[in-house]
């Protein structure tokens, strides 16, 4: 009967410059033997030879296992079908059923116009005419993530086909577990990843559809961003930055921000021709949508001090810098507790308020404080432009208490129409 076992050879010419040594299974039938490449070199102290498996001491150690568990399956499933055929499953003929399945597969990589390093190549370069920078520099960040991770696990090419829940779970040991990544950012790259080969598969690319798995997913968890109240955006009003032009134009447009929802992107793009009536009229540089927003009197009176214009804006990040002086300025002490899941484990991590500001809290601040007045969230939509309801309600940042004062508020109101 023909018999299987996993060896590595400790011999110093059988090392790799890094000393790693090659994971190999040996076949065994009426004494002839034939060895099978793995692909999967490791450490020789981290080889369990009498569990034949790799020890927990080395990283991503399960992924490995399970592709090792993997590719013995794949050896007996050619041994039992040849015995169920009534062929004797002889070396021979269990390395010619081994490699002709090696051969269809360069056969199916051969027939395609585009293999997978060539596809993500030309994906990239096309998106550029018709998508947003930012989206571009998404797409960008995956493939240098996904080139880090290539060089570590010593991966020379990767291919549709190796896009398995295997590879999954491997991806997360190695951004997670090895390099830090929360679950979010993890989510991010698989979201990316699987644009890339939804694309594939529908230009007629790929046919290999296991990222379509349910287990195959994208991590997304609520993380407690901030939002400035109205008392608290009074407070940056009240500050007195007249001699400082530079935090005081930072100060004016987050608060525009705060009272009309635009994104700091757009800001940019402001010009006298957009404020008509009192009201700002602008598409949108990430959706391309029109939006029309009436002038709040904060609003209104920070225009008139720019002499009808807004004030051009400072880089994103010397504007952040700026926000959190200014905060610390006002006084925005409170302490807030941010959590995040990597993997399996919850981290906590304090900040005090002004810590935690930025260009984006504006545009939160905006969608929050008209929540909390009761404005309908589909009129506020319109306004940020969001599409659906639920990436508008990732905006909407209200606390318990917050929620229990609105009910309280909304029953007081009921009660007073009764009466």
């Amino acid at each position: 009967m023909a018999t299987s076992k996993y060896i590595i050879r400790k011999n110093k010419a059988s090392l790799n410059k890094d000393g790693t040594t090659l994971i190999l299974l040996r076949l065994t039938h009426r004494g002839k033997t034939t060895y099978f490449s793995t692909s999967i070199s490791i450490p020789i102290k981290d080889w369990d030879h009498e569990n034949q498996c790799i020890k927990r001491t080395l990283k991503g150690f399960t992924t490995l296992n399970m592709r090792l568990n993997k590719f013995r399956q794949t050896i007996d499933d050619f041994v039992n079908k040849a015995i169920f055929e009534g062929i004797e499953p002889t070396v021979k003929y269990i390395r010619k059923k081994y490699e002709n399945r090696d051969n269809k597969r360069k056969q199916r990589k051969e027939s395609r116009d585009f293999d997978w390093e060539e596809f993500k190549d030309i994906f990239v370069e096309e998106s550029r005419r018709t998508k947003k920078p930012s989206t571009i520099r998404s797409y960008t960040d995956f493939l240098n993530v996904l080139e880090l991770y290539k060089n570590n696990r010593k991966i020379k090419t990767l291919d549709f086909e190796d896009f398995t829940m295997d590879w999954y779970y491997d991806f997360m040991d190695f951004y997670i577990y090895e390099r830090g990544a929360n679950n979010n950012t993890f989510g991010k790259m698989i979201k990316t990843l699987k644009t890339f080969l939804n694309s594939a598969t529908d230009s007629g690319y790929n046919s290999f559809t296991e990222f379509k798995d349910k287990r195959f997913k994208v991590y997304q968890e609520e993380v407690s961003h901030i939002y400035l109240n109205e008392e608290e955006i009074q407070q940056l009003l009240d500050l007195n930055l007249c001699t400082d032009k530079k935090k005081e134009v930072v100060r004016d447009l987050f608060v525009i921000g705060c009272y009309t929802g635009l994104r700091f992107g757009d800001f940019k793009q402001i010009k006298g021709t957009n404020i008509r009536s009192s009201r700002l009229r602008i598409k949108t540089n990430k959706t391309g949508q029109v939006v029309v927003i009436p002038f709040h009197p904060i609003v209104k009176s920070l225009i008139e001090k720019y002499n009808g214009e807004v004030p051009k804006p400072y880089c994103n990040m010397v504007t952040n810098r700026e926000l959190k002086n200014i905060g610390k300025m006002a006084g925005f002490f409170d302490i807030v507790v941010q959590s995040r899941t990597h993997g399996t484990e919850r981290k906590e991590k304090t900040f005090e308020k002004w810590e935690l500001l930025s260009t984006h809290c504006a545009r939160r601040s905006f969608a929050t404080n008209l929540y909390k007045q009761g404005f309908p969230s589909i009129s506020i939509m319109k306004i940020t432009g969001h599409k659906s309801e639920k990436s508008f309600m990732r905006y909407i940042k209200v606390s318990e208490d917050e929620v229990a004062s609105m009910l309280e508020i909304h029953w007081n109101q009921q009660l007073n129409q009764a009466s």
